[in-house]
């Protein structure tokens, strides 16, 4: 039989080639050959070209049926594809018009083919379902095709510095695991290597193109043939524009808001701020969490950056105006503080005063006072230790009250007039050392108290003017007195306040200034910065 099998190959090798669209299914003579074991067909070893020791060439064709999106934390991407591998194998020449169709695994086993595999793939793996998902078409001449359908989970490092505004390029290279360069070469078809379903669609990215390529298959174990599939993808931004972007920009724009807001409002400009800068640290993290832990600074990350910056540069301006109202203030009320210091009179100046106007007085008083008989002014005890007690309530504790003699009966007038003199010594004396503030407030309790002389034989005889008119007239010096000092506290008050109104609009004009400064700075800045970001990172940045 093997003898048989050997003819027909010898008669009809050179047989001319016959296209056909249709294949026919795997010969008797044919399978028999592949039966026949290696002393006929040797399946271990890669066909001889020509009868010649010559190196096996395997073209290889790729049809793309399907790709997934781009996973950034795993950094890889699923890929769905025809692959096809071409070589000539002389040993399988046969006879027949059309093409052998092989569709039994069993057969393709017996068959020499090339042993190529993935090398960054992850995962690979052939479609059983419903049946073995390959074919291998057989052409006169020995020219084999061989097309299988595999899924793969390809690893790409991809280079995050311009995510998400990014585009990668990602490689899938295929070599050949056992046969070194002398023995097989892997190349890619010439005629339209990598195709793709134009149906294809990706939810982040697209596809922009597909390249053929070579790679280094140098190992430290010899060299073998080594080919690449290259994919230019580019990220879909108006996600990422529409999630993190326009977001971003509107908080941002919010937290401009506070430049119009009133500088007194504390509360709610402090609020406006730190709850923007919040939601931005949210929106940051929620971004960062689709992404790798890398050690380079990212597009997303830069972004991220500047518009916290730019809601904490609103914060430190509402610092720096609350700050520098409160030194305009402080500066306004200082200098009313010392205009004043200046406009006040010493506390010296004041008891010198004082005691000009409670000597003025008692001097009025005196003269207005009219002798009397004895028996008409003399007063009964319970008068004296009134007037001798509001006497002594002018010392100290420490200090006891002067004895004042009354005058004697002979010489009246005189002993009068000495023991006045003596008394008001007495009460000036009294009047130096108590305190200023408190003489001032009750400077005219005690020219009330001082005003009445102590006379008579060891009791006290006050003489009065009996006229009304002289009451009248210190009412009215006391009420006018009054109306003075109340009128120059009130003054006093008045500047006291103006200053701080006054302190307070210097201080809000301050701020308000300020305020409409940031007003167009804030915004210039954040227009220059879009500028900038998006210029370098889409067309300055490879």
């Amino acid at each position: 039989m093997l003898l048989v099998s050997s003819i027909f190959l010898l008669l009809y090798r050179n047989s001319p080639k016959v296209e056909a669209s249709r294949s026919e299914p795997v010969p008797i003579y044919l399978d028999n050959l592949l039966n026949a074991g290696r002393q006929v067909y040797d399946n271990q070893s890669p066909p001889v070209q020509h009868d010649k020791e010559e190196v096996t060439v395997v073209e290889l064709a790729m049809y793309i049926e399907g790709m997934s999106s781009f996973r950034t934390q795993t950094m890889d991407f699923q890929l769905d594809v025809y692959f096809q591998q071409f070589w000539r194998d002389p040993r399988l020449a046969h006879n027949e018009t059309r093409r052998v169709l092989v569709k039994d695994k069993a057969v393709l086993h017996k068959m020499w083919k090339p042993d190529v595999y993935f090398a960054n793939a992850r995962i690979a793996e052939f479609h059983e379902v419903t049946q073995p998902n390959f074919l291998v078409w057989i052409q006169p001449d020995g020219s084999i095709l061989y097309d299988t359908r595999i899924s793969m989970v390809v690893v790409c490092t991809l280079n995050l510095e311009k995510w998400p505004l990014d585009s990668q390029r990602c490689h899938l290279r295929i070599l050949s695991y056992a046969y070194t360069t002398e023995q097989l070469v892997i190349k890619w078809k010439e005629d339209e290597p990598i195709t793709r379903n134009p149906n294809i669609a990706m939810s982040d990215m697209h596809i922009v193109d597909l390249y053929p390529g070579l790679c280094d298959g140098n190992y430290s174990t010899g060299t073998w043939s080594c080919v690449t599939a290259e994919f230019f993808v580019k990220r879909e931004i108006t996600h990422h524009v529409m999630q993190s972007y326009v977001p971003t920009t509107l908080i941002v724009v919010i937290s401009w808001f506070s430049f119009w807001l009133d500088v007194e409002a504390v509360p709610a400009r402090v609020s406006l701020a730190i709850t923007t800068l919040l939601t931005l640290s949210t929106q940051a993290n929620a971004a960062r969490m689709a992404l790798p832990e890398v050690s380079y600074m990212k597009a997303i990350d830069v972004w991220m950056g500047a518009c916290m910056m730019f809601v904490f540069g609103v914060m430190i301006e509402f610092t720096i105006v609350n700050y520098a109202q409160r030194q305009v203030m402080a500066s306004s009320l200082e200098s009313v503080k010392s205009g004043n210091a200046e406009k006040k009179p010493s506390r010296g100046d004041l008891g010198a005063h004082a005691r000009h106007l409670f000597l003025r007085l008692r001097t009025n008083e005196r003269q207005h006072l009219v002798e009397d008989p004895p028996e008409q002014i003399a007063m009964n005890d319970t008068a004296y230790d009134t007037v001798s007690q509001a006497y002594s309530n002018s010392f100290s504790d420490e200090e006891a009250a002067p004895v004042v003699q009354p005058p004697q009966n002979e010489d009246a007038e005189a002993q009068e007039e000495v023991w006045a003199e003596q008394k008001e010594t007495n009460l000036s004396e009294v009047w130096k050392e108590s305190d200023p503030a408190e003489r001032l407030a009750h400077w005219n309790e005690k020219e009330n108290d001082a005003s009445s002389p102590l006379m008579g034989n060891g009791r006290a005889h006050v003489r009065y003017g009996a006229a009304e008119k002289m009451k009248n007239r210190k009412c009215n010096d006391s009420s006018r007195k009054k109306e003075k000092w109340s009128s120059a506290i009130k003054q006093i008050q008045k500047h006291k306040r103006n200053g701080s109104v006054f302190g307070k609009i210097a201080g809000r004009n301050r701020a308000k200034k300020i305020d409409q400064t940031s007003r167009w700075i804030f915004p210039l800045t954040f227009i220059i910065f879009n500028l900038t970001y998006w210029i370098y990172y889409l067309y300055w940045k490879e």
